[in-house]
Formats: C-alpha cells, sequence, structure tokens
C-alpha cells in the first residue's frame, strides 16, 4: 500500500470516530515537503492535519505509523489524548 493510501485510511478512520470527541473537528490529508537540515535530499510526506472552524488550538498535524495495528487500535486513543490536552 503507498503512503498515501495508508494516510486517507487513517484519516478514514479518525473519521468514523471525531463527530463523538468534538462534531467540529475535520482531518485532512496534506502533503509536505521535507528540507533536511544535514543537507540530505528533500523528499515528500504525508500528515494528518485536525483543524477546527471554532478554536484555534485543536488544529494540529500529525504523522501516522503505516500499519493496520496502529491505525485500527492507536489512532483514536492518540487523537483524543491530543485534543483532550489542548481543550485544557
Amino acid at each position: 500500500m503507498s503512503m498515501y493510501n495508508w494516510y486517507q485510511r487513517a484519516r478514514a478512520r479518525a473519521e468514523s470516530f471525531l463527530p463523538d470527541l468534538d462534531p467540529e473537528l475535520e482531518v485532512d490529508v496534506d502533503e509536505d515537503t521535507i528540507n533536511p537540515y544535514d543537507g540530505g535530499d528533500e523528499y515528500e510526506t504525508f500528515v494528518l492535519v485536525f483543524s477546527h472552524p471554532s478554536n484555534p488550538r485543536l488544529s494540529w498535524t500529525m504523522a501516522v505509523k503505516p500499519e493496520e495495528e496502529f491505525i485500527d487500535k492507536e489512532l483514536e486513543e492518540v487523537v483524543r489524548r491530543i485534543y483532550f490536552q489542548r481543550v485544557e
């Protein structure tokens, strides 16, 4: 599976639990260009982008492990932990 497909799968998984967490919280996939400080070649990577229309503290980006175990069992816990840290 390509990295893009892993991130699309993670986005779909997040969309399944976000309405219960906060109906206004949104998630999307974005592609970023990384320019290493050590002079290495730049490369493209993906991130999940979480955003909230009325609370800028609830906006963040997140990398995911491209593994079924992480997406199916750990992603929700990680997102909830980040969300509640930012709400406080």
